[in-house]
């Protein structure tokens, strides 16, 4: 395309060439061969000051300003005359209408963001001796988990052309702090940590298909952040290699998807498991079979109903979420817990069964901040067994009477500091509602922050949220 619009931009002016100086352009035309790229190997000094644009704009701090920017952004990396070639090509173009100052500038642009991130890329290749420089620039404006996921067409126009290495992990570093982040973040026990792996990874992945389509030396990119799943025959052959090369790096597994494999096709997630057990820290498993977790320093654990694991150890542990497991896989769970969970601050459990090993664990998790209990009939008695540092617990998805919330209050009143008691979508036939309403406000040092009545099938959905106020 850039090579169409320099040779369009030529006959237009009836000129043989732009460049006014000598380039040597053998590296790029080791990339790109000379096959399709005649215009663009003979203008070289011309698509390099372009190069240099592009990549200073994208790398701009300005979200705004990296697409479009002024001329006297443009006039510290090229002349007017060039500047002027690449209006008449159309590689770039100004619009007033889309000035942010009208009466200040008139605005430029690449004519697509697609030619911008390749010019940038191109850049990037010849200019490996200044790498850490370059590098550190990509790290200031792609620095947190939202905006990596922007940088994905020109990290893998990079890994078409030159080594990619620092990029990957860069954005794998991202990645990991935004876990780390999240994996500290109380007020929002429900968020999902896993959000961006996929997208992230997808980045990494295409980026190596590319460069392996491109015949460029086989790059050792970073892929620490693991999701499992399968896609076409490229990118099947392109995710098994990226773990060969990281399986003893790996920082998190997501098998979210695996449920959706045959048995056959789908990845051996005890051997990856077992080659990263100095790094794995993070591990959301919804695979089916027996998983060893023997030598694991988990901080994070989400294992759904189809999993059976064993010898857990939590010593290490923040965060554990557990749904729908089978009585045997809660027993390796709960009963490890017991001895090794106090340092756990978020517990998530859906649809316990073995209410006796929970409430016995239970004063054993000495940091415990917040319990979340879906689906689980958890006698309100069991409240007491809780240790000091408790700070919220919710109900979801349970039926509960007049009695349980009274219950609520009176344990909530009975802490020595602020807690809070929460019921979410929970069923209840009572039918004294206003009376325990009018009850609650009567009740000193509680703070009622939400109370909604749903009636549907001569039943209630209740959502409720008790907090002790002094």
């Amino acid at each position: 395309m850039l090579d169409t619009h320099i040779a369009k931009g030529l006959q237009k002016l009836q000129i043989e060439e732009f460049d006014t100086e000598a380039i040597c352009f053998e590296e790029i035309t080791k990339t790109f061969g000379t096959e399709t790229t005649e215009y663009l190997r003979a203008n070289g000094s011309l698509v390099l000051t372009a190069s240099a644009l592009a990549f200073k704009t994208l790398t701009d701090s300005s979200k705004e300003t990296s697409i479009v920017f002024a001329e006297k952004t443009i006039t510290k990396h090229m002349t007017k005359t060039q500047l002027g070639y690449l209006l008449q090509i159309g590689i770039i173009t100004k619009k007033k209408s889309l000035a942010l100052s009208p009466r200040k500038n008139v605005p430029y642009m690449f004519v697509h963001k697609t030619i911008q991130e390749f010019l940038a890329s191109l850049y990037i290749a010849m200019h490996q001796t200044d790498i850490e420089d370059i590098t550190n620039a990509i790290k200031s404006v792609y620095c947190d988990a939202d905006s990596i996921l922007d940088m994905g067409q020109l990290f893998i126009f990079t890994c078409v052309m030159c080594a990619a290495e620092r990029m990957s992990k860069h954005i794998m570093d991202v990645i990991t702090c935004d876990m780390e982040s999240k994996l500290h973040s109380i007020s929002d026990p429900t968020i999902d940590r896993f959000s961006t792996h996929y997208f992230a990874q997808r980045i990494v992945l295409h980026g190596f298909i590319e460069s392996v389509a491109n015949k460029q030396p086989c790059l050792q990119l970073k892929l620490s952040h693991l999701v499992l799943y399968v896609g076409n025959k490229n990118e099947n052959d392109a995710l098994h290699t990226l773990i060969d090369m990281n399986k003893s790096n790996i920082v998190s597994i997501d098998t979210k998807y695996i449920f959706l494999l045959q048995q056959e096709s789908s990845y051996c997630v005890q051997e990856i498991i077992s080659q990263s057990r100095d790094t794995l820290s993070y591990l959301r498993l919804e695979t089916a079979g027996q998983l060893d977790l023997q030598g694991l320093r988990l901080k994070y654990l989400s294992c759904g109903g189809r999993s059976n694991i064993s010898n857990l150890d939590c010593t290490c542990m923040h965060t554990c979420e557990i749904n729908v497991l089978t009585r045997l896989s809660e027993n390796c769970f709960l009963q490890p817990m017991s001895v090794t969970g106090k340092n756990i601050k978020i517990l998530k459990l859906g649809a316990v069964q073995s209410i006796d090993l929970l409430r016995d664990a239970l004063p054993n998790l000495g940091n415990l901040h917040t319990l979340i209990l879906h689906s689980t009939n958890f006698p309100n008695t069991n409240l007491y067994y809780f240790s000091e540092s408790i700070r919220r617990v919710v109900y979801m998805n349970v039926v509960v009477s007049a009695q349980d919330v009274k219950s609520m209050v009176e344990w909530s009143k009975s802490r020595g500091a602020c807690v809070c008691c929460e019921l979410m979508e929970c069923l209840t036939s009572a039918n004294n509602w206003m009376d325990i309403s009018h009850w609650m406000t009567q009740q000193d040092g509680i703070e009622i922050t939400q109370f909604d009545f749903i009636a549907s099938l001569k039943e209630i959905i209740i959502s409720l949220s008790i907090k002790l106020s002094k």
